[in-house]
């Protein structure tokens, strides 16, 4: 059993969906000047608890998951843009007050766990991604239940210490950064907020789509 192909496809998976620009990327970046490198790393923690959970779906419910998800496709696309435009207004709106590395507000670790997790589950083409990439494991590699494990595996490893390393790097380059600049970028983030929420809301991605795309991933 040729066990290299699943570790290198996942490491590969992973850093991939890492660096994919979403919400999930800039809220590091964001926390981790804002709050430190350890704060960022609760929010990539909370995405990998929620990315676990939609990948044990994915390989112990794959039929039943791809059959009632566009079902439910439009409800999805409505608490997500709820969920990001929250954010998004939000953040602008905080945009003026200038935080240093302390956490003033002393919020528990918890919270920022649960923002990590929450910008996973809002937005539909997570699961979507996972579900396509786990089909076509199953149906074109033929991967068994080993294979799945060590590729998904992988892919958790490769996204945590990816993640990490943003965190820390984001981090480290605070003192570097203007107040105007965290200010802008905080303004950045809302608006990207915002828009993601419009774009999964109107855009005309379906669930078929979003899962050739998925498997692009490992073509």
């Amino acid at each position: 059993m040729n066990l290299v192909e699943p570790i290198i496809q996942g490491t590969i998976t992973g850093i991939v969906l890492t660096l994919s620009f979403g919400a999930g990327f800039f809220a590091l970046i964001q926390t981790s000047i804002l709050r430190g490198y350890k704060k960022g790393m609760l929010i990539a923690l909370g995405a990998i608890i929620s990315d676990t959970i939609f990948i044990a779906i994915s390989i112990f419910a794959t039929s039943f998951v791809s059959e009632e998800l566009p079902k439910y496709a439009r409800t999805f696309k409505l608490v997500a843009l709820i969920a990001f435009l929250f954010l998004g207004v939000r953040t602008i709106l905080k945009s003026s007050k200038i935080i240093n590395t302390s956490d003033k507000e002393g919020r528990p670790n918890y919270f920022y766990i649960t923002k990590g997790f929450l910008l996973n589950v809002v937005n539909p083409l997570v699961m979507i991604t996972w579900l396509g990439i786990t089909l076509f494991l199953e149906s074109t590699l033929h991967y068994g239940n080993i294979e799945l494990s060590i590729y998904f595996l992988s892919v958790l490893v490769s996204t945590l210490l990816v993640q990490s390393a943003i965190c820390i790097f984001s981090y480290k380059i605070k003192n570097y950064l203007s107040d105007l600049f965290i200010h802008r970028l905080n303004i950045f983030i809302g608006i990207l907020f915002i828009a993601l929420g419009l774009f999964l809301f109107f855009g005309n991605n379906d669930s078929g789509e979003g899962m050739e795309k998925a498997k692009d991933l490992l073509n």
